[in-house]
């Protein structure tokens, strides 16, 4: 018999042991197998424990309780399924008030004496999860639940970390729920046990339905987790911030990554309540934030740009634009992605505001937001066409985009790569593509609403020469510069824009006049479009053909030698040596073969997406 002392019971439950236990019966439970022995039984029958554990076996003196073994067919009939005991007893311990509290704090010490998945830590997980699930057992955590809180997601990130590899996915799929019974797992339904537990159950609520739970066990998802779950606590469980942000102001200066990772996400999420920000002097946290601006590490960076946000927006006004605005502009030439993406982000939000600097937002982001349109990645490409049309949006119906206002040329400059991203390979794109279309469209009173609505739904020809006629008629010193940028498309690597752009092409030079076009650029579109030809798509070749013959129509006015020698190339049999002025008959197109996002049911001017 082996003899265990009172004082040692939580310890010795979760203890692992290194040699083989005898059962009655012979049967070896293997390494790892707990033992409690009679003096921990009389420990439980003074009542300490309370009832709910399963009676000894009678030919046995100890009761083996082991988490996690496998099957139930090692054990003698007459014992309990190791797990299942394990769980009671775990229960009751929580539901007796007198000690419930005492072994949290056991529990928490012993998760935190571990770091990574080791077996004690998921030891200690499956404890915490049984004793939470308790009705009335979070109470005795009072004093220390935001520790527990930080220490159990601080161990996810410890485990997202450990399974980080190159050939991690950067995004779990929306399916994954992971084993059932592993560590993650664990810990993910402790933290769901202790937010119900306390009257936080929005909190979960609002977790499960914006993926927080699987974004915080990702890789390289973990912290977009833990800023969800901050701001879940903002909105439903705000009696905990206080002592949750006081908690992990020490963890912000950690040497362990994954615990001050964590605590910037935390930290940086909080930030958005405004009582909670009032702990500390705005200048100590704004000097925090521009130093993280200043770290070498992408993360803290992004975690620095989300906490200026925060700090900007947490009240009806916009504060701190001297600082924010900087950084933001700055970010905007960033590589990462996620940088980008989250100044974007802010700089919607602050757009959105009542009392939003929306000149100054113009001046500024004129000559920025342009590249992004054109950005090769899809997000970054999606959330500035959105982020153009909110600008668009807010200043409708202001001399921001009159005749002279700074508005209009960046509405002019961003017109042809709108409607190009029409026609995007990304899904997000087209859409926010469509939606900054209709707000330009009643800023800048076009009427062309049901002509754009159309192009984006149905590809329609007829509805894009009627724009492209519209354009030309109200803007003629644009027109250079529309053919100019669409020129740029002709040598997109994606098929669909490189035919959109000769549609463009063929329509604008169609309704143009020699007035608008100097003879260069009609040889350089000539030069562009006759390469073309060799175009490896088929559906490229057809609209370049046509365009050229748009081409060759304008420039034959001219009398243009180079586009005349051109001309017996294309073979075109209306262009005869008799004819000085050829009517120009409209461009004919072959239907798009490649396939068109259907927005029905999307579109509205409510939001991009």
């Amino acid at each position: 018999m082996v003899i265990v002392p009172n004082t040692r019971f939580v310890s010795l439950l979760l203890a692992q042991q290194g040699s083989e236990w005898s059962l009655p019966g012979g049967q070896s439970r293997g390494p790892g197998c707990i033992v409690v022995c009679m003096d921990a039984i009389h420990f439980v029958s003074l009542g300490l424990v309370g009832g709910g554990l399963p009676a000894p076996p009678p030919a046995g003196v100890l009761v083996a309780l082991t988490w996690g073994l496998p099957t139930s067919h090692q054990a003698p009939s007459h014992m309990p399924r190791a797990p299942r005991a394990a769980a009671e007893l775990w229960r009751s311990l929580s539901r007796n008030q007198r000690v419930n509290g005492q072994v949290l704090v056991q529990l928490l010490w012993a998760l935190k004496g571990t770091a990574g998945p080791q077996p004690e830590a998921l030891a200690a997980t499956r404890a915490l999860r049984e004793m939470l699930a308790v009705s009335g057992c979070v109470g005795a955590t009072r004093g220390f639940y935001p520790h527990l809180l930080l220490v159990l997601v601080t161990q996810l990130h410890e485990m997202a970390r450990g399974t980080c590899s190159p050939d991690t996915p950067k995004v779990w799929a929306p399916s994954y729920q992971g084993p059932p019974h592993s560590h993650a797992s664990c810990t993910v339904e402790a933290l769901k046990a202790l937010l119900t537990g306390d009257g936080s159950r929005m909190v979960v609520t609002c977790m499960e339905q914006a993926g927080g739970w699987r974004r915080l066990v990702g890789a390289h998802t973990h912290l977009e987790g833990v800023l969800l779950l901050a701001s879940a606590m903002v909105a439903h469980a705000d009696h905990h911030l206080r002592g949750l942000f006081a908690d992990l102001l020490p963890r912000l200066h950690s040497t362990d990554d994954a615990q001050r990772l964590t605590a910037m996400a935390f930290f940086t999420g909080l930030l958005q309540s405004q009582p909670t920000a009032r702990l500390l002097r705005e200048e100590v946290i704004l000097k925090r934030l521009c130093t993280w601006q200043g770290d070498p590490e992408p993360t803290v960076r992004w975690l620095g740009l989300l906490g200026l946000g925060h700090l900007a927006l947490n009240r009806r006004k916009v504060r701190h634009m001297s600082t924010l605005l900087p950084a933001l502009l700055v970010t905007l030439g960033e590589g990462d992605t996620r940088l980008v993406g989250a100044a974007l982000g802010v700089l919607r939000r602050v757009l959105l505001r009542p009392q939003a600097p929306v000149r100054l937002l113009s001046a500024e982001l004129g000559p920025r937001l342009p590249p992004l349109l054109d950005d090769a990645r899809d997000s970054v490409r999606a959330s500035a066409v959105g982020l153009l049309g909110t600008l668009v949006r807010r200043a409708r119906g202001r001399l921001w985009v009159g005749p002279r206002g700074p508005l209009r040329k960046l509405v002019l400059q961003s017109l042809v790569p709108l409607l190009l991203r029409l026609h995007d390979p990304s899904r997000d794109t087209a859409e926010s593509s469509e939606w900054t279309l209709a707000c330009c469209d009643q800023a800048l009173r076009w009427g062309l609403l049901e002509e754009m609505v159309t192009v984006a739904h149905y590809n329609s020809p007829g509805a894009l020469s009627q724009i492209c006629q519209r354009l030309v008629q109200w803007y003629p010193s644009h027109v250079p510069g529309f053919l100019s940028q669409t020129q740029g498309y002709l040598r997109s690597p994606q098929d669909r824009l490189r035919r959109a752009a000769a549609v463009l092409i063929g329509f604008l030079v169609h309704h143009s006049s020699l007035s608008c076009v100097n003879q260069d650029l009609l040889d350089s579109l000539f030069q562009d479009l006759g390469q073309l030809q060799s175009d490896p798509e088929p559906s490229v070749v057809a609209a370049a053909q046509v365009s050229c013959q748009q081409v060759a129509l304008l420039a034959r006015t001219q009398h243009c030698p180079h586009c005349w020698r051109l001309l017996g190339l294309l073979r075109l049999p209306h262009l005869g040596q008799h004819h000085a002025h050829p009517a120009r008959l409209p461009p004919v197109y072959e239907d798009s073969p490649f396939q068109h996002w259907s927005l029905a049911g999307h579109w509205d001017c409510s939001g991009p997406g």
